[in-house]
């Protein structure tokens, strides 16, 4: 039985990785153009700069998964249309805060499926869950988006310092 150690990244979604707050009160149909998805009332919603580079680099590196505050049924449509819901193990998008749960149950699957995590980070833009998370995995590694990294250059470059 052959057990594979990782590193995993955990990603929030509403102002990690778009500049949308709650991407839940978006209504499909939905239409890209590049970075941006438009919903059937014309709100927006945006990819931040170098999303698309920084997945792809880091799904090399990383088992990747989501930690989100989100309808899943409303939110997943929206990572498939930008063509990287493929690139998350075991993604949490789930109507409610607690991001340790989600994190913990993630940590399970990976588990069950033959992975040994070594180490955990989650980025994330609010630091409100925080308190929560680290009570419940108190070896978890916190990177403060848009705080300790202002981009997602500096975040690779953070993450290869590791």
């Amino acid at each position: 039985f052959l057990v594979i150690v990782v590193k995993l990244l955990v990603l929030d979604l509403d102002g990690t990785l778009w500049d949308h707050q709650d991407a839940s009160r978006l209504v499909p149909p939905f239409q890209r153009k590049g970075n941006e998805i438009i919903d059937a009332y014309g709100n927006k919603l945006r990819l931040f700069d170098d999303v698309l580079e920084f997945l792809e680099w880091a799904k090399d590196r990383f088992l990747l998964s989501i930690a989100s505050w989100n309808v899943e049924e409303l939110v997943r449509p929206i990572l498939e249309e930008f063509g990287i819901w493929e690139y998350f193990l075991f993604p949490k998008i789930e109507y409610h805060p607690n991001k340790a749960d989600m994190i913990l149950r993630t940590l399970k699957q990976l588990k069950s499926a033959g992975y040994e995590v070594s180490e955990i980070i989650y980025v994330d833009d609010r630091t409100i869950h925080l308190g929560n998370i680290k009570k419940r995995i108190p070896n978890l590694r916190f990177i403060h988006m848009w705080v300790d990294v202002k981009s997602f250059e500096e975040l690779r470059e953070l993450l290869e310092s590791l």
